[in-house]
């Protein structure tokens, strides 16, 4: 199940793996929380409520194990020569709007097992059926780590078309909302 980050979850346990997944476990353990308090991001988890066994105990104050998580922010995205079909007067401004992936991970001893795909969904589908028809959001973005660029890809997004994208460290990888929607 998904849950939003709290106090009790097991965020302390969270295993990165390699030195490359470091930043990730460092802010589950350290940042998330303030993140959220401080309104800049909000974190969810994956827990398995099998480990629940008595079920009249509250799911919101149970010390779930956190088997990965994903952060998402608001955000903007600068698409200077993107086609957006019949909204031509949208292209008059440089940014348009955006839910950021901001962090997606998978404890190191869950990691083929679906989470990050089950996660990656869950903010496609609150961005496409949630956020985008309250506020208006174009796109879901994220700034893709080299090693994840092919897992993002395989979900639909694309690489934003730039040299300087292109030879960024964390390159901007995009997916049009718009073309999800069914007409």
């Amino acid at each position: 199940m998904i849950l939003p980050l709290n106090q009790y979850h097991k965020h302390k346990n969270f295993s990165g793996g390699s030195k490359e997944y470091q930043p990730l476990k460092s802010f589950i353990q350290k940042d998330a929380l303030l993140f959220q308090d401080g309104c800049i991001a909000q974190t969810y988890i994956v827990a398995d409520d099998n480990m629940r066994e008595d079920k009249n105990k509250p799911i919101d104050t149970f010390p779930f194990k956190i088997l990965g998580y994903i952060t998402l922010t608001c955000s903007q995205v600068n698409l200077k020569e993107y086609d957006l079909g019949d909204c031509v007067r949208a292209s008059s401004y440089e940014f348009l709007p955006a839910v950021k992936i901001a962090r997606l991970a998978v404890d190191s001893n869950n990691r083929t097992s679906g989470i990050g795909s089950m996660l990656f969904e869950y903010a496609l589908l609150m961005s496409l059926d949630d956020i985008r028809p309250m506020v208006g959001c174009r796109f879901l973005i994220t700034d893709a780590k080299k090693s994840a660029m092919e897992f993002y890809s395989k979900k639909g997004m694309e690489l934003l078309d730039t040299e300087e994208n292109k030879s960024a460290d964390h390159p901007i990888m995009f997916i049009d909302l718009f073309t999800l929607i069914e007409s």
